[in-house]
């Protein structure tokens, strides 16, 4: 009997001391759900528009560049075809201008067009520019040729008439020499005086024949200088119009474009697409045939490369024991047992203000847990961790013994008692 006492004593004050100097673990237990370091991509669409289609659901994994949702394209696709076509026509009548006012023999058009040969109605803007400018080509090569068909006349009748004015010129020679010859026989009156005037005759209307020959090669000399300005101001004027023309083409140009490729976008805004790999949330369309407004936001993309973490509410009571640094111990809350083996963590954010829940009203200071991720890839193993899973974390604030654990509520209890006196 006294032996059993005496057991029982040594438990009890075995007990008491274990209680009262073993330390254990004290900390705070917030609610909260898993996130990732990185910001959500909020995807929204720029205009107003319909929904033509919904590619997918709510917590798929996406790939990025992934189409998401589809709007319906009918007008952004009619201003495109417009704009487009605009731009093509301007670019391909610019090619054929471009080679008008620098004289080149054929037309090159850009790469722009090139490349497009497929497409019947660039394939046809292409052909009309050529064949516009092939005939433009022959009218100014036929108006050149006559002009260079009357110089090289001209230049004919100036070559005769130089023929004719070095004849003239030869018989009028001849003539003198034989009168010069003939003139000491005259004087000394063994020729007849007729005779000498037969010569000079001769010799005048040489003289005279060769004065018109002069003058019609100066009336000729004149028509080649007239005949080669016409031939110059034939060219000039096709590059100089050609040049006009092509700037103000130019112009326009310039002016479609941009339009052009805000159209282009606004086309291709009408595929609303992942910009990163990541999960689905927040998923605010569910029916083809739904208008949204502009800036509406349709869905968040959660990047899935990104560190997870758990972000918790800490009760404003429990805010001055939580710092950053602070260990803490991780539990995934769901029907998996596996999910419950706690995960070691380590806090590093608090908020620095308090914040309130719009649905609730309740107030709470935001903190994050980052958890190891060697221990998060263990966990994967068996569990499919992803954004948005509740979970609860123990942060510890300190370490206390089962004594004080069973003390603390009576002493404040009596405090409170005290106090409320």
């Amino acid at each position: 009997m006294l032996v059993g006492a005496a057991i029982i004593g040594t438990m009890v004050v075995g007990l008491g001391l274990w209680a009262s100097l073993t330390p254990l673990a004290s900390g705070i237990t917030a609610p909260g759900q898993v996130t990732v370091e990185a910001n959500r991509k909020t995807i929204n669409h720029r205009d107003a528009a319909t929904v033509k289609q919904i590619l997918v659901k709510e917590g798929q994994l996406v790939r990025a560049g992934q189409p998401l949702i589809v709007f319906d394209d009918t007008e952004p696709k009619a201003t495109v075809a417009i704009l487009q076509n605009q731009a093509d026509s301007l670019m391909s009548a610019a090619a054929r201008l471009s080679a008008e006012a620098t004289n080149r023999p054929a037309v090159q058009f850009p790469p722009e067009l090139t490349s497009r040969a497929g497409d019947p109605q660039v394939a046809g803007m292409m052909r009309d520019q050529d064949f516009l400018f092939t005939s433009r080509l022959q009218l100014f090569q036929s108006q050149s040729q006559v002009l260079q068909q009357r110089l090289d006349q001209i230049q004919n009748q100036v070559q005769g008439d130089q023929a004719q004015l070095t004849s003239t010129d030869e018989q009028r020679k001849l003539l003198v020499d034989e009168m010069t010859s003939f003139m000491p026989l005259y004087e000394k009156g063994y020729a007849p005086k007729t005779r000498i005037l037969a010569y000079q005759r001769q010799i005048a209307d040489l003289g005279g024949r060769r004065g018109s020959l002069v003058a019609d090669m100066a009336r000729l000399h004149q028509q080649m200088g007239e005949t080669r300005m016409q031939l110059a101001s034939l060219r000039d004027q096709r590059q100089s119009q050609a040049a006009e023309q092509l700037r103000d083409s130019q112009s326009k140009l310039e002016e479609v474009l941009p339009k052009l490729v805000a159209a282009k976008a606004a086309l291709e805004g009408t595929v609303a697409r992942a910009p990163v790999d990541g999960y689905v949330f927040n998923l605010t369309q569910f029916t083809p045939g739904a208008v949204v407004g502009g800036g509406q936001v349709l869905m968040d993309i959660v990047p899935s490369n990104s560190p997870l973490m758990v972000t918790v509410m800490v009760k404003p009571e429990d805010i001055d024991q939580v710092h950053v640094g602070m260990d803490a111990q991780v539990r995934l809350v769901g029907p998996n047992p596996r999910w419950n083996s706690p995960l070691p963590g380590k806090v590093v954010v608090v908020s620095a203000d308090r914040i309130t829940n719009e649905k609730t009203g309740m107030g709470f200071y935001r903190a994050d847990v980052r958890i190891d991720p060697k221990d998060m890839k263990g966990l994967e193993k068996n569990v499919k961790v992803t954004p948005g899973m509740t979970a609860t974390a123990m942060i510890k604030t300190g370490d206390r013994t089962l004594m004080g654990f069973l003390i603390t509520p009576i002493t404040d209890t009596i405090h409170h008692a005290f106090h409320e006196q």
